[in-house]
């Protein structure tokens, strides 16, 4: 309730709300440019994935040190390249935990672009550092570059059915009107743009995690898109008399404190599965808390005055059509089809016509005998039919006089 009693023009400073989101929309390509575009994860590129169990808890930066020390003397010279990218420390570390274990961070996943066909140089060297590996509860899983190929290409294809699909149950659900389902969509690329800027500034690298977290964004937004619009569709129809852009902001005002409350009740779960949910889960939570807090910002402050915008130029577009009508039909008729330089006769104009007054209906009279009874007269008519003017003053016919 308390946002319905705000005095807030959310629409008309809808030009602060583009500005805002194309800001970092264009920071995020700055930094696509910068990092030769989007980090992707191996499940997108192929290469290997080494799950590394340890017997006690280890630290990031004693791993990168025990790898720097991985002796390539009794390495094949085909996969010294990929070795020595562990060296040198290009690697993606990340410490990790299951249920099972006993102590966190008894576990790391290291991530690289290509293929190691063994892993035993890289046990070795944990080992000398004094991290003991547990083999039989390490894994070794490579990925690749036609799977990751394939992946990817299913990936965007279900992005592109999903934005399609929003697009047509939106069009359908308020009455076949196209606009709400093509701003839905909007405002979903919206997201998409968002999310995908941030990972570049922030160079995560993109993940299934990062789709997963990309497809629950997109439903989320439309949830909050569609009762937004529902409320916009409602008072529409109520407030009649009130200018769009009007009523369109009043109904964001109506609807924002559930889209506020429903928000921050999402942030603080993904807060907590950020910060307490184990290593693994950081990088979907994250893609989660950029994903949810870009959707519900799109609903309020970029669908719908983009809304309003569309609805604008509709009107804009059929006063242009009507003045041309009117224009058109303005214009005299020419004869023959053709164009014509001789001025067009001026029109004749017409007197209208005065309306007569109706005659007073007719008035009859009876003839009366002496004795006053009424007789008809020619031994059919019941009376004379007299000029309704003279009846008062024409004296009465009694007939021929009586002979004496």
């Amino acid at each position: 309730m308390f946002f319905r009693k705000l005095n807030w023009d959310i629409v008309g400073q809808r030009n602060i709300w583009f500005a805002l989101s194309g800001a970092v929309i264009v920071a995020g390509i700055i930094a696509l440019f910068v990092h030769h575009g989007l980090k992707l994860g191996l499940s997108f590129t192929g290469g290997t994935t080494i799950d590394i169990k340890f017997n006690t808890p280890v630290t990031e930066t004693g791993i990168r040190q025990a790898l720097g020390a991985i002796d390539l003397s009794n390495v094949n010279p085909q996969d010294k390249a990929q070795y020595q990218a562990l060296v040198a420390n290009q690697e993606g570390i990340q410490l990790a935990s299951k249920p099972e274990d006993k102590q966190p961070d008894e576990r790391a996943v290291i991530s690289l672009q290509g293929t190691v066909p063994d892993a035993t140089p890289v046990y070795q060297a944990l080992d000398k550092a004094g991290m003991s590996v547990d083999r039989l509860q390490s894994s070794v899983t490579a990925v690749g570059p036609s799977l990751s190929q394939e992946y990817l290409n299913k990936s965007l294809w279900a992005l592109v059915i999903a934005l399609v699909l929003q697009l047509l149950y939106i069009a359908f659900r308020f009455g076949n009107q196209l606009r709400y389902g093509v701003i839905a969509d909007l405002a979903l690329i919206h997201d998409v743009l968002v999310m995908v800027g941030i990972y570049a500034i922030a160079n995560r690298p993109a993940d299934d995690a990062f789709l997963a977290a990309l497809l629950t964004v997109i439903g989320y937004s439309v949830m909050d898109s569609i009762v937004i619009f529902d409320r916009i569709r409602e008072n529409g129809k109520i407030m009649t008399d009130v200018p769009y852009d009007k009523m369109v902001n009043t109904s964001l005002l109506q609807t924002m404190t559930r889209s506020v409350n429903t928000l921050a009740t999402v942030l603080i779960t993904l807060f907590a599965l950020y910060f307490f949910g184990g290593d693994t889960l950081k990088n979907f939570a994250f893609a989660l808390i950029v994903g949810v807090t870009s959707g519900a910002y799109s609903s309020i402050f970029i669908a719908s005055p983009l809304l309003v915008l569309w609805k604008n130029q509709n009107d804009r577009s059929r006063t242009a059509k009507r003045a041309a009508v009117a224009a058109a039909s303005s214009q005299p008729a020419r004869s023959g089809g053709g164009a014509s330089n001789a001025p067009a006769a001026p029109m004749r104009k017409i007197p209208p016509k005065v309306k007569r007054q109706s005659a007073p209906a007719p008035r009859y009279r009876r003839k009366r005998d002496d004795a006053g009874v009424e007789t008809p007269t020619d031994g059919a008519s019941v009376g004379v039919l007299t000029d309704p003017d003279d009846a008062a003053d024409a004296p009465i016919d009694d007939g021929p006089p009586a002979e004496s």
